[in-house]
């Protein structure tokens, strides 16, 4: 989950510079413990030890439009922010005049002492500002907060520019918070500009293209909703061969949203790095608990408006119970063995359930031995299943990837409307699985994952 491991690929490049430097942190944004939530790390460039002030106040304006942001809105409470007070010699960023996209100079040339070396022009693109000393922002963040999940560098210019990659770049200029949030887009959800770039940032990718078929193009789900469409990005060249999926997104105009699809993308993220199901009670293993109710409780990360779907088993059997506690009377169990299992899942239309290619959930299982003496043992297990499902709609062929899960032997059927098995495998994780269903009749189908006789995850196939 965390970003630990790229410092070893940077280790060996460190020799030139001192290592456990220590600056304080700041915690600006805390919704709950740095083990299961999506923490961002915020570092200073060419702001002296007297702006440390202004640092923070920028920090601030930035978590304030992040948090009223769609999605991070609604994901707010999967988030903390530190921002890190490592102080330059001189204020601002170097500016080299070396652009080739402007006639330079636009802005005073000028040689900064800052500690990142933050630069202007980079790769001769004017408003590309990037801290140069990749290195030196690593060994801070190792130093100073190595559980970190992204990293932002706000450089304390007045003038625009920024730039996205392994980390996010933004000056002080008035719009840096939005250029902030527009690289966060490419750093932390992985997206392309909506602009064309340039030829040399032009790949596939979740919302760029070179596919023009609605039937084929991987933003297919949304065509037709909230104007995503399949629009050229430009006028010749190597331009007119790649295609976005709005005309009016956050990745390529300042002060918009984010389109369904990038925020699809987003949304994806969040998921992958911070599961909803946060904690569990009882949380202990092999406890003995006297004669009375039974109490199961998980504990949530929130979002709102609140799209998660808790449900509760006893015995292999669905409860109404949607509640995080389940309160089980001991005439419910069985003597001997009995299996109590919870599973979350985050529902949000803003990843088209029926017709999304990947199953979160996250499931806690107990068993609880009831004694004769009236006593019962419990003991419990915390389970996540990752499961990719493409393409979906389909004519020939499914997909089905399994990946993450540990819950012992996994099971897969898929039924008919009328509840008919066509298909059933145990597949091995990490495995693509591949199911002919050209011989199937058109309509819907469900896709059932099973651990023993618990279900785990389901979901809705189209089959053309």
């Amino acid at each position: 989950m965390r970003n630990c491991y790229k410092f070893i690929i940077v280790l060996t490049f460190l020799t030139s510079y001192t290592f456990g430097q220590k600056f304080d942190v700041d915690t600006i944004y805390n919704s709950g413990p740095v083990a299961s939530r999506i923490n961002f790390v915020i570092l200073p460039d060419g702001y002296q030890a007297n702006e440390m002030d202004k640092f923070r106040s920028d920090v601030q304006g930035f978590i304030d439009k992040f948090l009223s942001t769609p999605p991070y809105t609604n994901y707010r409470h999967y988030f903390n922010f530190y921002a890190v007070r490592v102080p330059s010699l001189e204020s601002g960023a170097d500016h080299p005049g070396t652009a080739l996209d402007v006639s330079e100079p636009v802005q005073p040339v000028i040689a900064v002492n800052n500690y990142f070396s933050s630069t202007f022009d980079y790769s001769s693109i004017h408003r590309l500002v990037l801290p140069t000393d990749f290195v030196k922002v690593y060994q801070v963040v190792a130093d100073n907060f190595p559980l970190y999940d992204h990293i932002i560098v706000l450089v304390n210019s007045e003038y625009y520019g920024g730039s996205g990659g392994a980390f996010s770049t933004a000056t002080t200029h008035s719009l840096s918070a939005e250029v902030v949030m527009h690289e966060l887009g490419h750093s932390f959800g992985l997206l392309s500009d909506e602009y064309y770039a340039g030829d040399g940032y032009a790949g596939e990718s979740v919302n760029m293209t070179k596919e023009t078929d609605p039937d084929k193009v991987k933003w297919k789900n949304w065509l037709g909703t909230d104007n995503v469409g399949i629009y050229q990005h430009c006028c010749g060249g190597n331009s007119a061969q790649w295609y976005r999926p709005h005309q009016n997104c956050k990745m390529r105009v300042l002060n918009a949203p984010f389109c369904p699809v990038c925020t699809q993308a987003l949304i994806e993220k969040i998921h992958a790095l911070a599961p909803a199901l946060e904690s569990y009670f009882p949380a202990e293993n092999n406890i003995t608990v006297d004669s009375g109710i039974l109490t199961f409780h998980v504990q949530n990360i929130p979002i709102e408006p609140n799209t998660l779907k808790v449900s509760w088993e006893v015995n292999g059997k669905s409860l109404s119970n949607e509640s995080d506690t389940l309160l089980v009377s001991p005439d419910d169990l069985n003597p001997g063995d009995n299996k109590i299992t919870v599973y979350v899942e985050d529902t949000t239309d803003l990843i088209r359930i029926d017709n999304h290619h990947t199953i979160h959930t996250q499931s806690v299982s107990w068993l609880v031995q009831k004694n004769t003496s009236g006593s019962f043992e419990i003991s419990s297990e915390k389970h996540h299943l990752d499961a990719q499902i493409y393409p979906n709609p389909t004519t020939d062929e499914l997909h089905i990837s399994v990946t993450g899960w540990a819950g012992g032997q996994l099971s897969i059927i898929i039924r008919d409307e009328a509840g008919k098995v066509k298909f059933r495998k145990n597949p091995d994780s990490g495995n693509n699985l591949k199911v002919n269903v050209s011989s199937w009749s058109p309509g819907p189908y469900f896709i059932e994952f099973y651990s023993g006789r618990s279900l785990v995850g389901v979901r809705k196939i189209i089959v053309e």
